[in-house]
């Protein structure tokens, strides 16, 4: 791609006109030499795409091998279902979507710290004074699994309110304040010491369904689960059983196995499980968009892109 004009082609689906006016205003704003194509004729032109999920092309075979593929989602576990997917594959990595994540789980632990429910919506009108002392900040232990973008800023994010942070990921990362674990003995003690545990991990071979009656057996009676990760990341079944035995004492769910989550499902009715529509970190285009351009200059200078996707570890 370096020293060419660019050819970018929208694969936007259902948000294709708002991308293209985005990327048409950001493109004339840097003066840049770049075509938008839409035409699936002018396929073997294309150079880059920008690709959502439910755009209404599935066969990349069209597309030359050495065309970058953008994604529109930090998550790309489902394009790589897509066996005709051959060119390379960069995720999304936004500094709003990033901050979006860390406000959201941010929110959700003082929601719980605070003990915002009970007088957001009680149960019945009255006076009612807390029959003891709250922890404050500094004595309240935060494990956050996962490191990678989302989970280092929702660290950070964290620290700053004065929580202790731990985090652990596959590769020990340094993150000031936030202590590094990783492996098997890293997640049994994370686990097992943490007031609240925030899923923050890709879905691959080796995290797919990390949450499960093993692994909840080691968490810390009473703890509170939130997961902004990805919904395969946890089985069901076995975090119902641990929310019913009292294991778990709460838990907020933006993820799930199925999206959108059947009507049916027994989280809609539990009393313990706040359910929110995949909103912790959405895709917010202009942002996006600028990102994605700024990854292009890189490749155009002869750099690596930011998030290039490497396929066997699925992120």
């Amino acid at each position: 791609m370096a020293g060419f004009n660019l050819n970018i082609f929208l694969l936007t689906g259902s948000k294709s006109a708002e991308y293209k006016k985005i990327l048409a205003e950001e493109i004339n704003a840097e003066d840049s030499e770049c075509e938008i194509i839409e035409d699936i004729s002018r396929s073997s032109e294309a150079n880059a795409i920008i690709y959502s999920d439910d755009c209404e092309i599935s066969d990349f075979s069209i597309f030359p091998d050495d065309t970058v593929i953008f994604s529109t989602f930090a998550g790309v576990e489902k394009t790589l279902l897509n066996k005709t997917i051959r060119q390379p594959l960069v995720r999304l990595i936004d500094i709003e979507m990033t901050e979006c994540m860390a406000e959201w789980c941010a929110a959700h632990v003082l929601r719980y710290h605070l003990d915002l429910d009970t007088y957001i919506k009680p149960t019945k009108k009255e006076w009612k004074i807390p029959n003891k002392e709250r922890l404050l900040a500094h004595q309240v232990d935060i494990g956050v699994l996962g490191l990678g973008t989302l989970g280092s800023a929702t660290a950070m994010k964290l620290k700053k309110l004065d929580f202790n942070i731990a985090g652990w990921s596959t590769t020990r990362k340094k993150i000031s304040g936030v202590k590094s674990l990783v492996g098997q003995k890293g997640l049994t003690h994370i686990l097992s010491v943490s007031d609240y545990i925030i899923l923050l991990l890709p879905l691959t071979k080796q995290t797919k369904g990390i949450i499960n009656s093993e692994t909840l057996k080691l968490v810390k009676n009473g703890a509170i689960l939130i997961n902004a990760g990805r919904g395969g990341l946890i089985e069901d079944a076995d975090l119902l059983k641990a929310l019913d035995s009292g294991k778990l004492s709460e838990c907020t769910l933006d993820v799930f196995n199925e999206e959108p989550l059947p009507p049916k499902h027994p989280f809609w009715f539990h009393d313990k499980v706040t359910v929110t529509p995949h909103i912790s970190a959405p895709t917010r285009l202009k942002s996006s968009i600028k990102s994605i351009l700024k990854n292009i200059a890189r490749i155009k200078k002869g750099l690596h892109p930011i998030g290039l996707v490497e396929k066997e570890r699925h992120y």
